[in-house]
């Protein structure tokens, strides 16, 4: 909580507020950053896919399955599941892996298993499944510099108007939010090494001493 206490701090500062010791103090600064500081970092989660800080795997746990006709197999979605991203099945210790060419890595991204999320239940014909997705919030101590300043200027700027009273301060606030988030943004997806998943041909199997 001390990491959150030092980013509500930051927003209170760009708005020339004093600090705050906790956000249960019962004055009027730590009220309207306890009132907006934990959706705000609810809200990141969702910014983008590409989050890292954002993205979890989960061993999943099974529950009865209500749909024996349509699928293998129904699992609980994990508590902190904003949105699945893909399904991981359990496999074999690799004895050998290539190091480069035409192959993907992993070589499960070749075939995205199929899933369904439905009413708090994730649908697969995948035993004993892996989930990765997103969590519906992150932890403010995960922050990275930009997103802290993301963060910051944002909870500024929502803060300003019950604090202030200032509504061109607010406007101002804002953009400089839009610019810091979209910078922030940019950062993390520069930081994703994206590969493409592509088909691999037996020939070039054959190359690579598969199938011999």
């Amino acid at each position: 909580m001390a990491a959150l206490i030092d980013l509500c701090n930051r927003a209170l500062a760009a708005i020339a507020k004093g600090q705050i010791a906790s956000l249960d103090e019962g004055s009027l600064e730590s009220r309207e950053c306890k009132r907006f500081a934990q959706p705000l970092l609810n809200e990141m989660a969702d910014w983008s896919d590409s989050l890292a800080i954002a993205q979890a795997r989960a061993p999943l746990a099974e529950l009865v399955n209500d749909r024996p006709s349509e699928w293998l197999h129904r699992y609980a979605v994990p508590s902190d599941m904003a949105q699945p991203l893909a399904i991981r099945e359990v496999g074999e210790a690799a004895q050998y892996l290539p190091l480069a060419g035409p192959s993907n890595f992993p070589l499960q991204n070749a075939t995205p298993l199929a899933f369904l999320n439905e009413s708090g239940s994730i649908y697969t014909n995948v035993t004993n499944a892996t989930l990765i997705y997103t969590r519906s919030t992150v932890d403010a101590g995960s922050l990275t510099p930009l997103l802290q300043k993301a963060f910051c200027d944002e909870l500024s700027a929502r803060i300003a108007m019950p604090l202030t009273k200032e509504p061109k301060l607010v406007q101002t606030l804002s953009i400089m939010a839009e610019q810091s988030k979209a910078k922030a943004l940019a950062d993390e997806e520069n930081k994703v090494e994206r590969h493409q998943i592509r088909y691999v041909t037996e020939a070039e199997y054959a190359r690579q001493g598969y199938g011999a």
